[in-house]
């Protein structure tokens, strides 16, 4: 995700964590004014534990923020306006934390004004010189956005405990040098994800771990989405065990016990798969953020947009080959078109005689459909046509940090039309590169490109057979030569990955010339 700034992002070099914390706040203000209120009072104790340390005074480990406040005013640190204002977040989070009415906006602005004051303050103090702080700035609500109270409340507390832990570090000899210790934050929490990515619990196997992002914390594990372990959840969920994830314990050794014939291998395979089901559907979490309100048919790690004309295609024989009986089955359930499909494909497996080679079949026309709808779809060159079966669905899998994908296209054309959209999807620095010409091959060493600004080949020859592709992110059509054989396809596809920083593997190649 791209990194955005918050107000307070000017005492980082202060205090990073006192940053982090004020961030969450912010978020916070128009999702749940109880909970910015409730954890302003603990972000101002912490800024007065900072300077209660700074001016080496006694610290006493019963005080509350109360008494802090009354030390501190008895010793003339604090002048009348800071004082009303710490005291103004002090009462407002007293109330917030025990009072069950319902917090208004307006309660939580007047708090985030208040912290502005506590923050100047203690920025002019006792921070460096050289940080000026900005006038004050209200808060912008981000509808779209919003985290649930539960998982901003574990975001706060587990920077909370790192801010606590800076206090403690704090040394006298560095205290006017530096407000505050940087410790290390883990990235989750340090860095402003979207909602619903925020750890919620770890699952571990033979001494390997697994987050669980909140979004997760109830997802139905469906059996048809774990190749391996089908039958396996099947089994588990007879018992009602691993039905959801909420139910899994923190340690998969020993699962298997719960249901008979299986063996601790099956609770390391579930394990491995588990792991892909949370990348996936991370990439699909993310997916419906960036593009919210779209329908989307999803199948293992692939999906498909699907747009108004898409969904009003018929699910009959004419439109879709080779799955007869699946088509009978869904019509005889009212489902006659293709908006009336479920989301998740793989449940389709569920239909008498029908299995997940049938349901990729259905996936697999879904998309040169969707292709078509938009035009990106055009007649597959001679040499696919005539080409060995082998070449019918031309695939990539390619793996970026955590993230496996596999990327398919029925023609060289549509193959590189669908690699394009995942490069640019994963925000890779594509445009350099068109700009400079891909030479067609797996090397630099030939005449012809693959992919242009221009459909001008280096030789100064026109593009035989071209095909284009608008760039979402540079708004530049960029020009495909499409008179080439799938091999060479999928090796320069290959190469452009591999200069942009991804993992990639191409089984069609594996064991040819």
């Amino acid at each position: 995700m791209e990194q955005k700034s918050y107000f307070y992002q000017f005492i980082e070099p202060i205090s990073k964590e006192l940053a982090l914390v004020a961030r969450e706040l912010e978020n916070s203000i128009f999702s749940s004014p109880r909970t910015m209120l409730t954890h302003a009072r603990v972000f101002v104790e912490n800024i007065l534990q900072q300077v209660i340390t700074i001016e080496q005074l006694p610290h006493d480990p019963r005080a509350n923020l109360k008494d802090q406040l009354d030390m501190l005013s008895d010793k003339g640190y604090l002048f009348k306006e800071i004082l009303d204002a710490l005291h103004l977040v002090r009462q407002s989070g007293n109330q917030a934390a025990h009072d069950s009415r319902v917090f208004r906006f307006s309660e939580a602005l007047l708090s985030w004004e208040a912290l502005y004051k506590i923050v100047k303050w203690y920025v002019e103090v006792y921070g460096p010189v050289d940080i000026t702080v900005p006038d004050y700035q209200d808060p912008s609500p981000i509808m779209e956005k919003r985290y649930d109270m539960t998982e901003l409340e574990i975001r706060l507390k587990s920077l909370e405990e790192l801010l606590a832990n800076s206090v403690q570090k704090l040394t006298t000899e560095t205290a006017h040098a530096e407000a505050a210790v940087s410790i290390e934050t883990p990235s989750a929490i340090e860095e402003e994800v979207n909602p619903g990515f925020t750890p919620i619990r770890t699952i571990s196997f033979n001494g390997k771990h697994l987050e669980v992002p909140y979004f997760l914390r109830d997802a139905f594990l469906l059996p048809q989405r774990f190749d391996k372990s089908e039958t396996f959840l099947i089994r588990l969920g007879a018992e009602q065990q691993a039905r959801i994830i909420s139910e899994l314990p923190s340690n998969l050794a020993g699962l298997h016990k719960h249901v008979k014939r299986y063996s601790e291998k099956n609770d390391e395979i579930l394990f491995e798969e588990l792991r892909t089901f949370i990348e996936e559907e991370k990439v699909r979490r993310q997916l419906s953020h960036e593009r919210p309100g779209e329908l989307f048919f999803f199948y293992k790690a692939d999906h498909i947009v699907v747009t108004e004309e898409l969904s009003k295609v018929l699910l009959t024989a004419s439109e879709f080959f080779g799955i007869p009986s699946l088509l009978r089955q869904l019509n005889e359930d009212q489902i006659e078109c293709v908006g009336q499909l479920p989301k998740e494909l793989v449940i389709l497996a569920k239909y008498e005689n029908v299995g997940i080679g049938t349901v990729e079949k259905l996936f697999e026309q879904l998309k040169k459909k969707a292709n078509e709808k938009t035009g990106a779809s055009e007649p597959v060159e001679e040499s696919v046509q005539t080409s060995n079966k082998k070449w019918d669905s031309l695939y990539i899998n390619v793996k970026l940090g955590k993230g496996n994908t596999v990327i398919r296209g029925e023609s060289v054309p549509a193959l590189w039309k669908e690699g394009l959209n995942w490069i640019e999807d994963h925000h890779l620095p594509l445009h350099q590169f068109v700009k400079e010409g891909v030479v067609l091959g797996a090397t630099d060493n030939g005449k012809r490109f693959a992919i242009a600004l221009q459909p001008v080949h280096k030789d100064k020859r026109p593009f035989t057979q071209k095909h284009t592709y608008h760039s979402k992110r540079t708004e530049t059509t960029y020009y495909l030569e499409t008179k080439i054989n799938p091999k060479s396809g999928l090796e320069t596809l290959a190469k452009l990955l591999i200069r942009l920083g991804v993992e990639v593997k191409i089984p069609l190649l594996e064991g040819t010339d």
